[in-house]
């Protein structure tokens, strides 16, 4: 058992955990309809009864459907996605948590009221809203385990005392019989959340290995491309700055492939170091890598990260105890050399080759 719970309340990683927030948006037509059946049943069992814990119980049931339904729209309606920010995933979970806990808390007050009256019928109704709530709990929230748990044991705790206060039998029954689907519940949540934390990782990593260089994690073609469309739509003029490393050859062929594979990896490093925040650092070859600048107002701008580039690529590398120098031919584009992606990329890879033949450095494609 402890390893379940261990299991249950591990954290997710980020990229894990931020889609499973996001998915809480898709919970608008589930939370609507328990939202009316709550009210509904509440509201019912006020009349027959005249108890004004009933009244609250709807009030309080009432009001957090409908915070809970203007969250799920807000969210849907500003598109949040699974690229959000820790921080902003934190404060959706928040929210979602405390619209949550007050349908749950309602839930289980009109339960307890019911279930401590005598009316068997106000039993069937309040036994059908307890069993239908928690099922959309496991089916719906059991992503957030500990939002999911919390609402099952508001919901259902209060009713279960209420069962088991009576002294006849057939009430001690439903206690039990309450208690037992509750453990299940339980279990449900933790095999729903796992199963789903399982096939976001696999989706992820499918869609890294797509996008993504094995070797380094940079971008590949494919994620250079998407990066450029979002640049081009987004972030205004962008430049382009092609780059293969002079003298790799002889590394790899002194030191092998992990060697080479290890310059490779450091190569990646820096250039992600120096790179700006908004930029993409993409492998698209061997020895070959792609520097997608966005925000470029000045060809000034484009020169200066050329020639960090070509700076920090030329200081010594540390490889197996040993210092290896090599250095990096370097050529950039604008968009008044291309219009497009292949052209920025076919320009600045001329360029870089240029430079390539006359000793190394950089070039401009401009003009």
């Amino acid at each position: 058992m402890t390893w379940r719970a261990e299991t249950l309340f591990r954290r997710e990683p980020e990229d894990v955990y931020k889609t499973l927030v996001a998915d809480l948006s898709q919970t608008l037509v589930p939370t609507t309809i328990m939202g009316v059946t709550t009210i509904g049943v509440d509201l019912f069992a006020w009349l027959s009864s005249k108890s004004s814990m009933l009244l609250l119980a709807a009030s309080i049931g009432g009001l957090a459907s409908v915070a809970k339904i203007l969250l799920i729209l807000v969210q849907l309606r500003r598109g949040v996605r699974d690229d959000m920010c820790i921080r902003e995933a934190r404060r959706w979970e928040a929210s979602h948590y405390a619209a949550t806990t007050l349908v749950a808390l309602s839930v289980g007050m009109a339960t307890f009221v019911i279930f401590r009256r005598s009316d068997v019928q106000l039993h069937l109704l309040a036994t059908g809203l307890l069993f239908g709530y928690c099922a959309g709990i496991v089916a719906r929230i059991a992503i957030r385990p500990r939002m999911a748990i919390l609402a099952l044991i508001l919901a259902a705790g209060p009713g279960i005392v209420a069962a088991a206060s009576w002294n006849d039998l057939p009430h001690k029954i439903i206690a039990v019989i309450f208690t037992i689907f509750l453990l299940g519940g339980f279990e449900t949540v933790r095999h729903v959340h796992r199963t789903a934390v399982r096939h976001i990782t696999t989706r992820l990593d499918m869609a890294a290995l797509a996008h993504n260089d094995p070797l380094t994690g940079l971008a590949n073609r494919l994620g250079l491309r998407e990066a450029f469309r979002d640049a081009a739509f987004h972030r205004g003029n962008v430049a382009v700055h092609c780059l293969d490393l002079d003298g790799f050859k002889a590394v790899n062929d002194r030191y092998g492939h992990a060697g080479g594979d290890g310059i490779l990896i450091c190569v990646a490093q820096r250039l992600l170091a120096i790179a700006p925040e908004n930029a993409t650092v993409a492998r698209v070859g061997g020895d070959e890598f792609v520097v997608l600048q966005c925000d470029v107002r000045h060809e000034s701008e484009a020169n200066a990260l050329a020639r960090r580039i070509i700076s920090t690529l030329s200081e010594p590398f540390a490889l197996s105890e040993q210092i290896v120098e090599i250095g990096a031919s370097l050529g950039y584009s604008l968009p008044t050399a291309g219009k497009n992606l292949d052209d920025l990329l076919r320009s600045a890879d001329e360029a870089s080759y240029r430079i390539k033949r006359s000793g190394g450095g950089m070039a401009s494609a401009i003009g």
